[in-house]
């Protein structure tokens, strides 16, 4: 089995078959188009903020380190 070996350092899209390589209706071309506008848009304006999120969320959690009873 032979190893592959990268030859570029900036990763291709992928070749595939998808939803969006074949448009032949009006329906899917707004599929297309509500598919394009969530992933090129939308995600990168939100991820900023859910990251915040789930960092904030996990630092500001307590920590049980006493392993039992928690009553003082």
């Amino acid at each position: 089995m032979q190893h592959t070996r990268t030859v570029t350092r900036i990763p291709a899209q992928a070749q595939s078959q998808g939803l969006c390589d074949n448009v032949t209706g009006d329906l899917q071309a707004r599929f297309c188009f509500v598919l394009a506008f969530l992933t090129d848009v939308f995600v990168p304006l939100v991820l900023p903020f859910i990251q915040a999120k789930t960092v904030t969320a996990a630092d500001d959690a307590p920590v049980d380190t006493g392993g039992g009873d928690t009553t003082v």
